[in-house]
């Protein structure tokens, strides 16, 4: 029997899928990931200064998935039937590694 060899590759295909605000829109979305095995994770922004004193000072939050589940996450979004002005869509490589 052989060995098992590893690769000391590590694998990043995260993307920033899309920005949401308002809380129960984010739950409408995690649900429909959830229920089509779209895995994700959430990277939360806190307003800026400038953002604190003139805009709506809003947190923001960040979904993010992995790029080979992009196509079905966007089928998924358009079933939804939500306005444009309720998410704003990224679609960038994540910056950051967390390991």
């Amino acid at each position: 029997m052989s060995e098992l060899t590893f690769s000391d590759v590590k694998v990043h295909n995260e993307i920033e899928y899309c920005i949401v605000q308002d809380p129960d829109i984010k739950v409408k979305i995690e649900r429909a990931f959830l229920n089509n095995r779209i895995s994700y994770y959430e990277k939360w922004e806190d307003p800026s200064l400038f953002r604190k004193l003139f805009g709506d000072g809003a947190l923001r939050c960040t979904l993010c998935i992995n790029s080979m589940q992009a196509e079905k996450a966007n089928e998924l979004l358009a079933s939804l039937h939500l306005d444009k002005g309720q998410v704003e869509m990224v679609m960038r490589k994540v910056d950051k590694t967390y390991f």
